[in-house]
C-alpha cells in the first residue's frame, strides 16, 4: 500500500507540472484558441464502470536448491583421503572422503574369523561323532567289560580262600573293592559310547548356533561401521566447501563438506493470508529473477504449510521450478506473480488521471458544461490503475486530461 501511495503522489506532481505548463500559450494548453472562447476548455472524458479486480499482485521470494545435503563423520576419526575439491560437479554416489577407514578394515576380517570359528563348532556338532570317536568308545567298553570279569573271577578265587581263613580279611577286601572300581569304570566306559552314539545335546547344539549369530552380528556391525567411515555423495550436485584436510582429526558430526543439488530448484516466500484462495483454483505461476532481468519463467505449486507463521500472520510457501536455467543460484531474489482473482467488483481507473484540490485526491468530471471536482477515497493498486472506493459513481464523465482545471471551469467535450 505505501508504494501505490508514493506512485500516486508521483502522478500528482506530474499532473502539478503539466498544470503550469498549460497555463502558457503553448499548443498543449487544451484550448482550441480557433473552436472555444478564451474561457472554455476543450477536455476528453471517459465514463467509468465498476469491474472484477485484474491484474497481478507481486511477492518477493528466494531461489533455493531442492536438497543441500552437509557430509559429516558419524564415526570421527583421522582423515585418510579426500576425494573433491570445493565447486566441483560430483555424481550420487562419489566416494569423497575415507576417515579411520584402515583400522575399520581389521575389525571386519578379525569379525570374519570369528563368523568361521562359530560355524565350524556348529558344523561339528550338527554332524554328530566321527566314526572313529565310536570305535574308540566300543574298544574302551570292550576292555572294561574284561577288566570287570577279571576282577569278578578273582574276587571269587580270593573269598573261598578267606571262607577256609586262608587269607587274611585286608585281601579278601582289596579283591572286592577291585570288582567295584571295574564296574564303575564299565558303566563310564557305557555311557560313554552311549553319548559317542547319539552326538551333542540338542542344547550344546542350540548354543552353537546362538555363537554363529551373534558373531555374524558382529561382522555386520563392524561392515557397517566400514560403511560409514566411507563417505558419499548423496545425490548429484556441486560441491559448496572444503574445511578439512588429509590427516586431520575430526570429531563425531563435523561437517566437512556440502552437496547442493541446482538442477531441482524451488522458490521460498511467505504468502498472506487474504491471498491464499488463489491457489484454489491456480497451481502454476511465472516469476522473474532480479540477476536474469529480462525474461520470465515458470514455476508451480509444491508445498504450502498448513500453519501460520505467527510473527507475520503468512503462511510459508514452496513453488517448484519448472526447468532451472543455469544462470540461476541458490539465494538469488525472484519476483513471482500471483494473479488478482475473487473479490467484489469496484472502479478501476488510471492513475495519471488523478488530481490535486485544496489538498484534497480526486478526479474532475464533466457535469452541466462545467468541471467539477470529486474527492475519492483510493484503494489498492493494479498494473498503473488505481482502485476508487467512494467517491466516484458508476458511468461518470471522468476528465482524462485534467491539467489546469478547477471547479466551475467551463469545458467543451472533445469529440
Amino acid at each position: 500500500m505505501y508504494s501505490s501511495i508514493l506512485k500516486i503522489a508521483f502522478f500528482l506532481v506530474i499532473g502539478l507540472l503539466l498544470s503550469l505548463y498549460g497555463c502558457g500559450e503553448g499548443p498543449e494548453t487544451g484550448v482550441d484558441k480557433k473552436g472555444a472562447s478564451p474561457k472554455q476548455r476543450l477536455v476528453n472524458i471517459s465514463p467509468v464502470s465498476a469491474s472484477l479486480p485484474t491484474g497481478n499482485i507481486e511477492y518477493v521470494g528466494v531461489l533455493t536448491a531442492r536438497r543441500k545435503v552437509k557430509i559429516s563423520s558419524e564415526l570421527g576419526g583421522i582423515i585418510e583421503g579426500l576425494y573433491f575439491e570445493k565447486g566441483e560437479k560430483v555424481a550420487a554416489g562419489k566416494l569423497l572422503a575415507e576417515i579411520g577407514t584402515s583400522t575399520v578394515r581389521l575389525q571386519v576380517r578379525e569379525a570374519a574369523a570369528g563368523v568361521d570359528a562359530a560355524r565350524s563348532v556348529l558344523k561339528k556338532m550338527e554332524k554328530g561323532s566321527r566314526p572313529q570317536e565310536i570305535q574308540i568308545a566300543t574298544s574302551v567298553l570292550k576292555e572294561a567289560e574284561a577288566a570287570l570279569f577279571e576282577a569278578e573271577k578273582n574276587y571269587t578265587r580270593i573269598k573261598g580262600l578267606h571262607n577256609i581263613q586262608a587269607i587274611s580279611g585286608s585281601s579278601y577286601d582289596a579283591a572286592e573293592r577291585q570288582v567295584g572300581t571295574a564296574k564303575a569304570r564299565m558303566e563310564s566306559a557305557k555311557q560313554r559310547l552311549v553319548l559317542a552314539l547319539k552326538g551333542p545335546r540338542i542344547e550344546d547344539i542350540k548354543g552353537a548356533r546362538a555363537a554363529l549369530a551373534q558373531a555374524e552380528a558382529a561382522l555386520a556391525l563392524t561392515k557397517n561401521r566400514l560403511k560409514k567411515s566411507m563417505l558419499r555423495a548423496p545425490c548429484d550436485g556441486i560441491i559448496a566447501f572444503r574445511n578439512v584436510e588429509v590427516g586431520e582429526v575430526i570429531g563425531v558430526g563435523t561437517p566437512i563438506t556440502e552437496v547442493v543439488e541446482l538442477e531441482k530448484l524451488k522458490i521460498n516466500l511467505s504468502l498472506g493470508e487474504k491471498d491464499i484462495h488463489i491457489l484454489k483454483n491456480h497451481k502454476r505461476f511465472g516469476f522473474s529473477v532480479d540477476a536474469i532481468p529480462g525474461e520470465e519463467f515458470s514455476s508451480q505449486v509444491f508445498f504450502l504449510s498448513p500453519t501460520a507463521d505467527r510473527a507475520t500472520r503468512s503462511f510459508p510457501l514452496e513453488l517448484m521450478v519448472d526447468k532451472a536455467d543455469p544462470r540461476m543460484a541458490d539465494g538469488m531474489t525472484v519476483r513471482v506473480k500471483f494473479p488478482v482473482v475473487g473479490g467484489k467488483k469496484s472502479i478501476k481507473v488510471p492513475s495519471a488521471w488523478l488530481s490535486e484540490e485544496e489538498g484534497k485526491i480526486g478526479f474532475y468530471v464533466a457535469k452541466d458544461g462545467k468541471a467539477l471536482f470529486k474527492k475519492v477515497t483510493l484503494g489498492a493498486y493494479y498494473d498503473n490503475r488505481v482502485e476508487i472506493l467512494t467517491g466516484l459513481g458508476d458511468k461518470d464523465q471522468v476528465i482524462t486530461n485534467p491539467a489546469g482545471l478547477k471547479t466551475g471551469d467551463s469545458v467543451e467535450i472533445r469529440h
